[in-house]
């Protein structure tokens, strides 16, 4: 199949492509915004790839958690292409991608947990063996976090931009830094949806939403007394 994955939770904008087995195109960039290069990611993925939108089989993306600018961003960019080329898309956690990075440091079985900072002193995170969750994506300040670890009492490898700002935290018990595993990468969003695709699944673009977990800071203006 040729698909087209994204993910725009954090500030790594990361675009991956395949277009042929074994063949894998990817572009990565910091941005402060993604408003102001995704689009041009992915035509440069493409071109690199050798592909228009309409040779896409189906569209990946990242639902989060994360940043809720980034992830409103990216969503309405994949439903925009799909919806352009009349293509299906897949939404999976943005959490997905580290903790199948993780996995394939080994040894097999280890629990994973893939941890994105979510500002307040909370961190997202999820928990993973051999790539797989082990339940639904959670929200909890690291000490919390790191107190559930140890209480696990196995070897755990830590995940994401959140494990590195609070490693102080959440490196307790067994629990040591996934190294390399730091940025969510798009390539794995192609590997776990690639056969989900491939049985039929996908989600509806005109329902699908961001998974926030926590409500938004933004309100209405209020009416003047």
């Amino acid at each position: 199949m040729r698909l087209l994955a994204l993910d725009t939770a954090t500030r790594h904008a990361t675009v991956a492509i395949s277009s042929a087995p074994g063949h894998l195109v990817e572009r990565e960039r910091e941005v402060t915004t993604h408003s102001e290069g995704l689009l041009s990611l992915i035509d440069e993925a493409l071109r690199a790839a050798g592909l228009r939108v309409t040779d896409l089989d189906a569209v990946i993306c990242g639902r989060g958690p994360g940043s809720f600018t980034g992830l409103r961003i990216g969503l309405a960019t994949a439903k925009g292409l799909c919806l352009a080329a009349r293509k299906p898309l897949l939404c999976l956690s943005s959490l997905l991608p580290l903790g199948r990075a993780a996995a394939e440091l080994g040894p097999p079985g280890r629990l994973c947990v893939a941890v994105l900072d979510a500002r307040r002193e909370e961190v997202y995170y999820g928990l993973f063996r051999d790539g797989e969750p082990l339940g639904p994506e959670a929200l909890a300040r690291p000490e919390i976090l790191g107190e559930e670890l140890r209480r696990r009492g196995e070897p755990v490898l830590l995940a994401g931009d959140g494990a590195l700002l609070y490693r102080e935290q959440l490196l307790v018990g067994g629990a040591v830094l996934a190294e390399g595993c730091h940025a969510v990468r798009a390539r794995y969003l192609l590997q776990a949806g690639a056969p989900r695709l491939e049985a039929g699944e996908s989600d509806d673009l005109a329902s699908v939403v961001p998974v926030y977990i926590r409500p938004s800071d933004a309100r209405l203006p209020q009416p003047k007394s």
